[in-house]
């Protein structure tokens, strides 16, 4: 037995191998590669930059707040504990390896940077091994005028699209909100606002159907609440507040214990002066339980009643709701906040900078989930207020 066998076999028996193999089952492995002479002396970038672009793009779409589980997505370069002690035995690709000796087959995703009738195209392909469930083969081309670099930054979400709509969906919800939407529009069948949306009711259509679809009834609903909650916060993002509303009804009606859409409703009817209507959506929901546990949404929904509160002219009741806000999740932000502003229309200026200064301590642990209006949006309690952006 050779010393590179001997040290391989010691390795896998200690479970070295099979653990990070294991370990990085779950994760979508990438490559992407520029052809030398097919055009990259004219677009100047290098593999590494290509790939760098590509998941760059992926770790902000998987940096997105949500409550939905997210793969990790990783370059095959990346050294993990099996491929640098593959290294230094001369084996390539250890990782991978391994997760085929031990039965697991992992998504490979390989890219290549082409020049075709002037237009660049990148083609990715996955490794026939993942299995047809996770199959793609895709070319994303250059629109005119469109920088290869943004070609290829735009090719991460709508490859992705493949394996996680609802987050990309979500990401570019986001985009759109603050405004940087265009860097992603040449892959809508529809610019802006119109062909995001259009995007979305596309990816919620995607659903099982015949037994498989009995099946999976219930997570079909769950898929199906979540991109219409996206759809109605896209409709804020265009200040169309009536069709936010309806979006979060409907939402709410496919699947009634969908907390998100619920909150989201409850919000608008604070927005709408409809005070009274959102103190019951909240209770309600508080009381269902399905918030137990979630001090990231008990806080929010604490202090959406709050602001209803002290709309209907219950300072008090809203103190102690804002503070209950704050026991239940004591990073809060919100709370601190509308409990400032509601003091220091009470005068109480002294206290109302205490809470002010808590709010702005708190701030570094706040997220604006772009699934949640109250954590994008503001809040008052005066009537016909315009809506604005935390």
């Amino acid at each position: 037995m050779g010393l590179t066998t001997l040290i391989y076999t010691s390795l896998l028996a200690l479970g070295v191998f099979s653990f990070d193999a294991w370990h990085h089952g779950g994760e979508i492995n990438l490559e992407i590669n520029i052809p030398k002479g097919y055009g990259a002396s004219e677009t100047s970038i290098t593999d590494t930059v290509a790939e760098n672009l590509f998941l760059n793009e992926i770790a902000d779409i998987d940096a997105v707040p949500t409550f939905v589980v997210k793969p990790r997505v990783r370059s095959t370069n990346e050294h993990t504990v099996v491929s640098m002690i593959g290294d230094m035995l001369g084996l390539k690709k250890m990782t991978l390896l391994i997760q085929r000796a031990t039965g697991l087959e992992p998504l490979v995703i390989n890219g290549s940077v082409t020049k075709r009738n002037d237009r660049y195209q990148l083609v990715l392909v996955s490794n026939p091994e993942a299995g047809a469930n996770q199959r793609l083969i895709q070319t994303i081309e250059t629109s005119p005028g469109e920088p290869v670099v943004q070609m290829i930054r735009r090719a991460a979400p709508q490859a992705m699209l493949s394996y996680q709509d609802y987050l990309v969906c979500l990401y570019l919800v986001g985009k759109a909100t603050s405004g940087d939407l265009k860097t992603y529009e040449a892959s809508f069948e529809k610019p802006g606002f119109e062909g995001l949306d259009l995007l979305i009711q596309q990816r919620m259509l995607l659903q099982p159907t015949g037994l498989a679809g009995i099946e999976a009834s219930d997570n079909i609903n769950e898929r199906q609440a979540m991109f219409t909650n996206l759809r109605g916060m896209l409709a804020l993002a265009q200040n169309d507040d009536k069709k936010a509303a309806s979006l979060f009804e409907e939402a709410l009606k496919i699947r009634s214990s969908f907390s998100i859409a619920a909150l989201n409703l409850a919000f608008m009817r604070v927005h709408q002066d409809r005070y009274q209507d959102a103190i019951e959506l909240v209770s309600a929901l508080i009381k269902s339980g399905n918030l137990d546990g979630s001090p990231m949404m008990l806080g929010p929904a604490y202090t959406t009643w709050g602001v209803a509160a002290w709309g209907l002219g219950k300072q008090d009741e809203a103190a102690a709701l804002f503070n209950t806000a704050n026991v239940v999740n004591p990073r809060a932000t919100l709370a601190n906040l509308y409990w400032g502003e509601m003091l220091n229309r009470q005068g109480n200026t002294i206290e109302a900078a205490a809470k002010r200064k808590l709010a702005l301590d708190n701030s570094k642990y706040f997220s604006p989930y772009a699934e949640t209006a109250i954590l994008f949006y503001r809040l008052t309690p005066d009537s016909n207020a315009a809506l604005t952006k935390l």
